[in-house]
């Protein structure tokens, strides 16, 4: 769910304002149901959950010849939650669909934050390679000889990752990306996404 309510927040707030349909034609448009298990329900559930704990305002307008619909507007809670849950995700190893989401949401950070909580990734990374190398010099013997491969698998994924982020820091710290305390940043241009209706 926090995948999913961090980019709800975050498409809602850089709109300026979007109602439910134009959040998920926007998320459909960047691919976000296979990359971070997305489902259109799931949209609408985390629009309604938002603004129920007061992350997004609702406001209802007429619709175009059918009922009322529902604009959402992000609230300075809400916008403070989405900032969090992008730093979390971008720290937090083993949820590939929390890490995939604070990627998509990245520019709302500034750039010596980005750098800090992407440097906190790899450190965590590097600490947790250090354990799984011990584990499988001195593998438990009880353990399954498959298992062994399990974690040399992990152990593959992790290197990998560690790669990818320790380049990620570096691009940002070589001026990569428009970040959110550059000039035309999101914070900067209003309604800095232009939604797919």
């Amino acid at each position: 769910m926090s995948a999913t309510k961090l980019l709800v927040l975050g498409i809602v707030h850089l709109s300026g304002g979007a109602h439910g349909y134009q959040v998920r034609s926007e998320l459909q448009s960047w691919g976000a149901e296979s990359w971070a298990k997305i489902k259109p329900g799931s949209i609408y559930h985390a629009l309604k959950k938002a603004a129920a704990d007061g992350l997004l305002t609702e406001h209802a307008e007429p619709g175009n010849s059918g009922p009322e619909r529902v604009l959402y507007r992000a609230t300075a809670r809400g916008r403070d939650e989405m900032v969090e849950l992008v730093r979390d995700g971008l720290r937090r190893t083993h949820d590939p669909d929390m890490l995939n989401a604070s990627i998509a949401m990245l520019p709302m950070l500034t750039r010596t934050d980005a750098i800090a909580q992407v440097n906190e990734r790899v450190a965590r990374l590097e600490a947790e390679l250090v354990e799984q190398a011990k584990w499988r010099e001195h593998p438990n013997r009880d353990a399954p000889e498959h298992v062994r491969d399990q974690a040399e698998l992990w152990a593959g994924h992790a290197r990998t990752e560690l790669e990818w982020a320790k380049s990620l820091s570096k691009r940002l710290s070589e001026g990569a990306y428009t970040m959110a305390d550059d000039p035309g940043s999101w914070r900067t241009v209003p309604g800095h996404l232009k939604m797919h209706s």
